[in-house]
């Protein structure tokens, strides 16, 4: 027993070593649950949980499926522009600036949308909630690779990402808390997102520091010409960024809408499938190993398959109370997988320059989600919700076949610094 305690003692003691490394460096031990903190902040609260109160907002302020699906579309227009700021200034002054913006983008904008008198000043809070996580999850890959060890970067990358499940799955039980007074509930996700703002500006930092950081700022980056943005290698992950955007986006604004309004289920029924999207992405944080195991193609392959099926199973059954609780779990896990994937597939390509191809994938992303609220909703003014979820559907099967080439694969797989697989 002493022996067992003896060995307790000092893996509690190596990993509080790790977690601060003389060099500056941070281990995941520290920075993943920051990180998960802001992503859960701008990404699962400020950006996607608009569409969980679509029905309510749509009732407080007699907005139609076309006016909901603009607001959405101008908020994911904010998160275009701030991409290219957030990627910017991290690669000039560090992570924590763009991070912080990105914090404080979140908590204005969700007292916006708490305290909203009407539909304009409701709309300038979804825009400026939407911008956050632009401003706040590119610059997030430059600290990864700044500050972790690289056999280490992808699973970090992953976990990371996963933040967004975290936020998402508790938004669902402060909804279901506040009732019809949803207002208090964008209040006090405005406030978690300060707190988590708050965290990331004492343990993020700005400009380099540590061996790996001061190297990376002392090599000039390489220019962001069209020529490096558009190499043979991000030509599918470009093409696939921006339809998974337009996919996705369909979903994020109008599942709810389709199974409490349409499906008929209970409002509390639309809120606990909103909480099984979360805790089931929590899985999408094995991401990287999933990608060591059965290599990158096959993991983003099936990941997008799924999200697609959900997606038009949904638009067959939306008053299905055991389907559509089934998707939510299954669409989380995948949606949050394949982001991850995307993150992952972004920072092989551009592995000279992570953030800008980061930020160039995430702003295509975003590009298609601008455009799939508005369009979505113009369709179902026209013809209903569910023709909107089964093109999304179509699209989201085409995408899956897109595959990385096969440097990229290999680079991927062999990223953990283990042994690397036969390639698939």
């Amino acid at each position: 027993m002493s022996g067992t305690n003896g060995r307790r003692r000092d893996a509690e003691g190596d990993a509080r070593r790790d977690a601060k490394r003389g060099d500056g460096s941070l281990s995941p031990l520290a920075l993943v649950p920051a990180g998960i903190a802001i992503v859960g902040a701008t990404y699962g609260l400020a950006r996607y949980t608009y569409g969980l109160f679509v029905p309510q907002i749509g009732a407080a302020f007699a907005l139609d499926a076309f006016a909901l699906g603009l607001i959405a579309s101008g908020s994911y227009a904010a998160y275009l522009l701030a991409t290219l700021f957030g990627s910017t200034v991290s690669a000039t002054r560090g992570p924590r600036l763009p991070v912080v913006l990105g914090g404080l983008a979140a908590a204005g904008g969700m007292a916006l949308i708490g305290l909203s008198p009407n539909v304009w000043v409701l709309a300038a809070g979804v825009v400026l909630a939407g911008a956050s996580p632009g401003l706040a999850y590119p610059p997030m890959s430059d600290a990864v690779m700044r500050l972790v060890a690289e056999r280490r970067q992808n699973r970090t990358y992953a976990w990371i990402n996963s933040g967004t499940s975290f936020g998402v799955m508790l938004s669902g039980p402060v909804a279901m808390l506040a009732g019809a007074q949803w207002r208090t509930a964008w209040l006090v996700f405005a406030a978690l997102a300060l707190a988590a703002t708050i965290w990331n500006a004492l343990l993020l930092p700005g400009r380099a520091r540590g061996k790996r950081a001061a190297a990376a700022d002392a090599a000039p980056p390489p220019r962001l010409t069209r020529a490096f943005l558009m190499r043979r290698d991000a030509r599918p992950l470009f093409a696939g960024a921006l339809a998974f955007g337009l996919v996705t986006s369909v979903f994020w604004t109008f599942a709810v809408e389709l199974v409490v309004a349409q499906g008929g289920l209970a409002p509390d029924a639309g809120r606990a499938f909103w909480i099984l999207i979360g805790i089931a992405g929590v899985a999408g944080g094995l991401a990287g190993d999933l990608v060591r195991r059965f290599g990158l193609t096959a993991v983003l392959a099936g990941g997008t398959a799924v999200i697609a099926l959900v997606t038009a199973g949904l638009a067959a059954a939306p008053g299905s109370a055991p389907i559509v609780l089934a998707g939510g779990a299954l669409y989380g896990a995948a949606f949050i997988l394949v982001t991850g994937l995307y993150g992952i597939w972004s920072v092989n390509v551009f592995n000279d320059r992570p953030s800008a191809g980061f930020g160039a994938t995430f702003f295509l992303i975003s590009a298609g989600q601008l455009v799939g609220p508005a369009l979505a909703g113009a369709v179902a003014d026209e013809v209903g919700l569910p023709a909107a979820f089964y093109a999304a559907a179509a699209l989201g099967l085409a995408v899956a076949l897109l595959r990385p080439t096969r440097d990229v694969r290999a680079m991927a797989r062999n990223a953990a610094g283990e042994p690397l697989p036969p390639l698939d």
